[in-house]
């Protein structure tokens, strides 16, 4: 009888060939989700922040009119990026 070996799937992810979007995160816009609460999104967004930043996963940070009425990206998110660009919109 074979013995069974571990292997990784040949579907599972890795980061060469996906990439996370983390958009507009940001109190402002937090404030009108009703669907979950504002401290479990964050959270939430923190985890997949660190786990992104933990296994190198390409990822894109957005903000939308960050300096005049959205205010900073999480700091959560900010925390595990701290050196990476991130793209300030002027609109939605």
């Amino acid at each position: 009888m074979p013995i069974a070996t571990p292997a990784p799937g040949k579907t599972l992810l890795d980061p060469t060939d996906h990439a996370v979007i983390l958009i507009d995160h940001q109190s402002q816009m937090a404030f009108a989700t009703h669907s979950i609460d504002a401290v479990q999104l964050r959270n939430n967004v923190a985890l997949v922040a660190r786990s992104a930043a933990g296994f190198r996963v390409p990822t894109i940070l957005t903000t939308v009119a960050e300096k005049s009425f959205s205010g900073p990206m999480f700091g959560e998110i900010r925390e595990a990026f701290p050196d990476a660009e991130v793209i300030d919109r002027t609109t939605m």
